[in-house]
Parts: structure tokens; C-alpha cells; sequence
């Protein structure tokens, strides 16, 4: 709209000069001539509406002799400006010469500029460079031998969200690990507070994967995480002893059947061998297993039996846990009460769990449909060395363990300093997540390969995701998959991708994948390059939460007079190498890189927060296209 104003202002005042021009001409030239201009008036009025269209007919071509010169001008002058602008994300990038003789003045001096530029940054990145080798090379030393420690190491600030981790931690705790990512959805919160209140403490309990042992070491600025799967040591160590009593009673039952066998000679010998058989019983007697006895969570103690009763007997009881006794820290040896419960409820279809408190103990108690089954010997061997009790009621069967409250962790004091690996100021979100500012926020990208372009009949061959930090992309983080679709894949689509149905057979199907992809998106901001079309099939297999933020819509809003917004036309704008394109993961990662190459041109244009960014994409026509 302005344009046009600006272009009619000008039309404007070319028809008042040429007017005034021919106005003045035609007064100096009747001068004196009083009969000519009596005569040449009396020809206009006869003449108007000639006159008038003549003058309509005029401004017209001069109208369409304006239009290209000027808005071409403006246009040209515009996308200058638009594509000027990259240079303060890829100060690489060149202005190509063309337009106006001006104009490519203009942009042969923005060039030097930008090379100057270039050169500036260059020099001060190594001299920064410089200056953080030797923290770098500390770093360095850290990461690695975090890497190869067997234990998982996680190192998280005060609110929980994730600084560091290494590959056992991953391994432990799954796909919803992630830098910037919160530790309180893969372990309970209560237990961590707990942890840290006794630093030199490991503690059992549930993680997504199964049972994990944790020890957590408060620290100035957060708290660090060591973690270790649950082995059962002391089932180890009882099994053995239950083979050598087993080679014990073999080896006394061979020298009495040798005794009455053998010769005079030899049984001298073999009453050696007899009383060394019964002072090596008597000795194997006299050794016990360790008692294992832990400091389990209430509800994590019902998780952990009921998960090893489905294991191992194939039940799967329900269970519930009563008010107050919900942070109970129950002494029980989960393995040898999981034991003694398989055995107990062998050849059981159905059993209900009840958990609750009574007075300083944690009482458990088992429903039947039936009188209550006889407890195994290894349940009440269990029980005693944890110093509980046990006994039967009707159709119920209780247990009572020794527990006590778990203590509560105060508050941290002020706020909290900052960490040296990353930097907590980009964890710091709002609630609102809108008023976020682009660079806090924690992004997946990622992207699609189909077997073709309708959501409602096509499928999804390929995933690809990254995570994104701010105006960094986590190359540690990536989840990738390909997808066996059941079905043939268009040879339109394998020209695309490259995947061929034969390629895919045998792969996860897409209800396999799903659960490890969510848990990869959960608790970030989606970032896609024409998102509409993804998340269309996404949706129809219930992931795709909004916000999303689409580089597509991100390019029509940056340089809205720029004809070619295509993800590899914005990789070379920005200086990103095109690697892996039309693949899921390839394309994701280019996504990701292209988006944080644009967060400062955004910022420029006063777009500083997340909500601004969705609320003027919203406003773009091509944010209304559906698939």
C-alpha cells in the first residue's frame, strides 16, 4: 500500500509539472494577443470533454511509462536491502550485481564492507580461539573421561534441566535424556531431593528403562548424577553357595558309595577324604549370603515387584498405594522379595497389591479371590532379614517392612550461579511460553520421508530429528529411523529418497519407532521446514504438539521479496553446506542450521520472542495452506 501512495504521489507531480510547463508556456505566448486567446478559450469550451480525455489518456501513458522505472526501482531496492541482511549472519555471503547502474554501486560497496567485516570476525575469532585453548583442552579432558567412565554421569542445574551426560546415561535412561531437557521426567522428583540430602547414599528405584541405582552430589551449580544398573550381587552369591552345598552332598555321597567298594588300602585315604567332605559342610553351613537391604520409595518398591512378578511368572497384579504412605522409605531387598513372590504366587491368575502405612512400617498386603496361598520359604527368608513379618488372613496376605520418612530437601537460597559446561541462561523459559526469547528455548527439528504426499494414504518411511539450543545445534543429539511402511513405495517417492520397500523390509514398523520419537520431542519446541506438510502425517498417529516453527514461513517473513525460499536455496544463502538432502536426518540438521543462522536477522526485525515469531508467520498467506 505504501508503494502504490508513494507511487501515485509521483504520477502526481510529473502531471503538474508537465501541466505547469504547458500552462506557462501557453501564457507567455499570448502575451498581447488578446483576439488569440479570446479564440483559443472559445475553442477549449467547445473542446472539454476532448480536452479532458486527451489529459486522462496522457497521465495514462505517463502512468504506464512510470510504473516499471519506479517500483521496479523499489523492488529492486527492497530485495537489496532484504538480502543485505544476511550478511549479519553469514558475513560470506556476496550481493549479486545487478538492478540500476546505482544500485550496483551500492552493492559493490556493501560487498567490501562484508569482506571487511568477514576479515574482523575472522581475527577476533582467533584470537578467541586463542584465548580458550586451554579451557577447551580442560573440556576436552572432562567430556572424555566422563565418556568412558561406566558409570552414567549426569550433570544438571538447580531446576534439574540436563548441562551434561554421557553415553552410559543415555543407555540407562532412554531417549528422553537430552541437554536442556528436565531430569524430573524420567525420575521422580521426591527421590532426587532425597539423594542429595544424603550425598554418600545410592538408592534403588524405577527409571525408564528399569530398576537403577542413583547417587546424586549437590554442587554450587546444580547437582551431579551417578548411575548404575541394578545387579543383583547378592543373588549371585547365594547361587554359588547353593552349588557347593549341591558338590558337597555329591562328593560325601561318592565316598560312602566308595567305602564299601574299595580295598583295605585305600580306605585309610578315603576316611581322609570323608571327614574333609564334613568339615567342608559344616564350614559351607556356616556362610550366609550378605543381606541386601536398600532404601526404596514406597510406589517405587509396588513398581519394581510387580514389574519382576510379570517377568518372571507371567502375572501382572494391580496394585494401589493408600494416602500417607506415598515418600516411604521402605528397607527391603527388592530382588529377594520379587524371588520369594514369584515362587509364592506361581500358578496365581489374579492378585490385587495394596500398599500402605501403619505407624513407623510399611505394610503390604496381597488380595485373593480365594484363601491365601502359602508363602514360600524364599518370601519369608526375604521378609526376616529385611525384619519384617508375615502372615496369612482369609484371602489376604501380609507383609510389614521395616521404613521411615523421607527427609526434605530445603529450597536453594537466591539464584542460581551460572554453570561452566552450559550456560542455565538459556534454560530459563517462562511460563508462558510465547514471552520465551528465541535463543532460551530448547527446538527439535526434524523431518519426513513418505511413500508420498497424501497424509491420508501415504505412509512415513523415515524419521529424522536434532536438537537445537538456542543458536546451537546438538550434533550429539540426533535420533534417526527408517520404517517398514507394509506397503510398496511409489517409484515418484524412491526418486526422491532413494528408499526402496526392499530396503525397508524388516525395519521397526511405525508403532515400534513412535515411542522413542516422542520421547525425543518431549519437552521442546518443533522446528520444520514446510512443518504443515510433516506434521499433517504426524498427527494422524497422535504426535505434533504445538507451537510449531517453520523455516518456510521464517524466509517469506525475512525476505518477502526474494522468489526462492526452498530449504537448499536458504542453506547456500546462509553458507550451509547441503549434505544428506532428502534424507530425514540430513534434512533436519540443514533445518537446524539454516534457523540459527536466522534467529539475529529476527531479532533485528524486532521478532525477540517465540510468540512474535508464531504470531506474525500467522499472518503470512501461506501460513493457511493445510495438506
Amino acid at each position: 500500500m505504501r508503494e502504490i501512495l508513494r507511487f501515485l504521489g509521483a504520477l502526481l507531480l510529473g502531471l503538474l509539472l508537465v501541466g505547469g510547463t504547458a500552462g506557462a508556456g501557453l501564457f507567455l505566448l499570448l502575451q498581447g494577443e488578446e483576439a488569440l486567446a479570446r479564440e483559443l478559450l472559445r475553442l477549449a469550451r467547445e473542446k472539454a470533454f476532448l480536452l479532458l480525455f486527451l489529459a486522462f489518456l496522457f497521465a495514462l501513458v505517463l502512468a504506464a511509462l512510470l510504473h516499471p522505472l519506479f517500483l521496479g526501482y523499489l523492488a529492486a531496492t527492497r530485495a537489496l536491502g532484504q538480502e543485505a541482511e544476511v550478511l549479519l549472519a553469514n558475513p560470506g555471503h556476496r550481493l549479486r550485481l545487478k538492478g540500476p547502474f546505482e544500485l550496483q554501486g551500492l552493492a559493490r560497496l556493501i560487498n567490501r564492507l562484508a569482506e571487511e567485516k568477514e576479515a574482523l570476525e575472522k581475527e577476533v575469532e582467533a584470537r578467541v580461539a586463542e584465548a580458550k585453548a586451554l579451557l577447551t583442552r580442560e573440556r576436552e579432558v572432562l567430556a572424555t573421561l566422563i565418556a568412558h567412565l561406566p558409570q552414567g554421569v549426569v550433570l544438571a542445574n538447580p531446576k534439574g534441566q540436563v548441562l551434561l551426560y554421557n553415553p552410559p546415561a543415555r543407555r540407562l535412561l532412554g531417549e528422553g535424556l537430552g541437554a536442556g531437557k528436565s531430569l524430573f521426567g524420567l525420575l521422580d522428583r521426591s527421590l532426587l531431593a532425597h539423594a542429595l540430602a544424603l550425598p554418600e547414599e545410592r538408592f534403588l528405584t524405577q527409571g525408564p528403562k528399569g530398576p537403577l541405582r542413583l547417587q546424586a552430589v549437590p554442587l554450587e551449580a546444580g547437582f551431579l548424577l551417578l548411575l548404575e544398573e541394578a545387579r543383583e550381587e547378592g543373588a549371585l552369591e547365594e547361587a554359588t553357595l547353593h552349588r557347593l552345598k549341591d558338590k558337597l552332598a555329591g562328593l560325601k555321597a561318592l565316598v560312602e558309595a566308595l567305602e564299601g567298594e574299595a580295598s583295605p588300602s585305600l580306605k585309610p585315604l578315603l576316611r581322609v577324604a570323608r571327614a574333609t567332605a564334613e568339615a567342608l559342610s559344616r564350614l559351607v553351613e556356616g556362610l550366609k549370603a550378605p543381606v541386601r537391604a536398600e532404601e526404596v520409595r514406597a510406589e517405587d518398591l509396588l513398581a519394581l515387584l510387580a514389574e519382576a512378578l510379570e517377568r518372571e511368572a507371567g502375572l501382572s497384579p494391580g496394585f494401589s498405594l493408600k494416602e500417607g504412605a506415598e515418600g516411604l522409605l521402605v528397607q527391603a531387598d527388592t530382588y529377594a522379595l520379587a524371588r520369594g513372590l514369584a515362587a509364592t504366587l506361581a500358578g496365581e491368575e489374579e492378585v490385587f497389591w495394596e500398599g500402605g502405612r501403619q505407624g513407623n512400617l510399611f505394610r503390604l498386603t496381597l488380595l485373593f479371590p480365594h484363601p491365601a496361598p502359602k508363602p514360600h520359604p524364599l518370601l519369608q527368608k526375604a521378609v526376616e532379614a529385611a525384619q519384617g513379618s508375615l502372615w496369612r488372613e482369609d484371602g489376604r496376605l501380609h507383609l510389614l517392612l521395616p521404613a521411615r520418612e523421607a527427609p526434605s530437601l530445603p529450597a536453594p537460597q537466591g539464584p542460581p550461579p551460572r554453570a561452566e559446561v552450559v550456560d542455565p541462561a538459556l534454560l530459563l523459559v517462562p511460563e508462558a511460553l510465547e514471552d520465551a526469547p528465541l535463543e532460551g528455548l530448547l527446538y527439535t527439528a526434524f523431518d519426513l520421508e513418505t511413500t508420498g504426499l497424501d497424509p491420508e494414504k501415504d505412509a512415513i518411511v523415515a524419521l529424522g530429528a536434532v536438537h537445537v539450543l538456542g543458536r546451537r545445534v546438538l550434533h550429539q543429539e540426533t535420533f534417526e529411523a527408517l520404517v517398514d511402511p507394509g506397503r510398496p513405495i511409489a517409484k515418484a517417492a524412491t526418486e526422491v529418497h532413494g528408499l526402496t520397500w526392499e530396503m525397508l523390509k524388516g525395519k521397526p514398523r511405525l508403532e515400534e519407532v513412535l515411542p522413542a520419537f516422542k520421547a525425543f520431542l518431549e519437552d521442546t519446541v518443533l522446528l520444520a521446514h514446510n512443518g504443515a506438510f510433516d506434521l499433517a502425517f504426524l498427527r494422524r498417529v497422535g504426535v505434533g504438539e504445538p507451537p510449531l516453527v517453520d523455516t518456510l514461513l521464517l524466509a517469506h517473513l525475512l525476505f518477502p521479496d526474494l522468489k526462492d525460499h526452498r530449504l537448499e536455496a536458504l542453506a547456500e544463502r546462509f553458507g550451509v553446506p547441503v549434505l544428506g538432502r532428502h534424507t530425514a536426518l540430513g534434512d533436519a540438521l540443514m533445518t537446524a542450521e539454516v534457523f540459527i543462522r536466522m534467529v539475529p536477522l529476527l531479532k533485528e526485525k524486532g521478532y525477540t520472542t517465540l510468540g512474535a515469531v508464531l504470531s506474525a508467520c500467522r499472518r503470512l498467506p501461506l501460513a493457511r495452506l493445510r495438506y
